[in-house]
């Protein structure tokens, strides 16, 4: 593997997590930053363009060292997909259903996650905010795949050996930096996003393929922001 393929690991892989983290704590000590209307639209379309650029920087530099997009997930994989890959997916979505109920199962449950999504400022809460945020969920679902999933789960098999550690090596690590750069949304809600990555990361390594992810990603995001103004509008 070349050194361009290694930097662009260090850098995706340790070095933007790391900075995020401390950023992320730093901003904690400060004044909260007002979200207005105009503001967030302008975060969802410059996060989201930097996940693409972030993303398709992946792609120049693996297709420059002569490898194929579909080693990244870009292809339908090894079909038919896996059972116990489809298992993990399917326990996801009874997980992640479950999860959901409990943040809005409740008149409690739903002021609690209003105050959270509050806290966070940058989530929608008209129609007319949704609208861009889902270009910001389009993004998220196909630039954190590429990076998190399709380039670090790969780098990593062929990085390190696929014993039983080396394994686990490959699904934690970027697990886990996928999960410090959303550090953003808070502890309780790192760890939910950890645990979704190494199972995304366990079906990309069984399977190849990024497509169902990207999907299904992009539609959890849709449906946080949709979350987000359902509470506010009936608040």
């Amino acid at each position: 593997m070349s050194l361009s393929i290694h930097l662009l690991f260090l850098v995706l892989g340790v070095v933007l997590p790391a900075f995020l983290f401390f950023n992320a704590r730093q901003s904690a000590t400060k004044k909260a930053l007002h979200w207005s209307p105009r503001l967030k639209v302008r975060m969802y379309y410059g996060n989201g363009l930097l996940l693409l650029g972030l993303s398709v920087i992946v792609l120049i530099v693996w297709a420059l060292n002569g490898r194929p997009l579909t080693e990244l997930g870009l292809g339908w994989g090894r079909t038919p997909y896996d059972t116990a890959a489809l298992l993990v997916i399917f326990g996801f979505l009874v997980l992640y259903a479950v999860d959901l109920f409990a943040e809005i199962g409740s008149p409690t449950r739903k002021h609690d996650t209003l105050r959270k999504f509050r806290e966070l400022g940058f989530l929608p809460t008209d129609g007319s905010q949704y609208l861009h945020f889902l270009f910001l969920c389009a993004c998220a679902g196909v630039g954190e795949e590429i990076v998190y999933r399709g380039f670090m789960v790969t780098y990593l098999q062929e990085t390190l050996q696929q014993n039983i550690w080396g394994i686990a090596g490959t699904l934690i690590v970027p697990a886990l930096s996928f999960g410090l750069a959303h550090i953003y949304q808070g502890t309780h809600a790192v760890a939910k996003i950890i645990a979704m990555a190494l199972l995304f990361g366990f079906f990309f390594y069984r399977t190849g393929s990024l497509w169902p992810l990207i999907l299904l990603h992009t539609a959890i995001d849709a449906v946080g922001g949709l979350l987000s103004w359902y509470l506010e509008g009936n608040d």
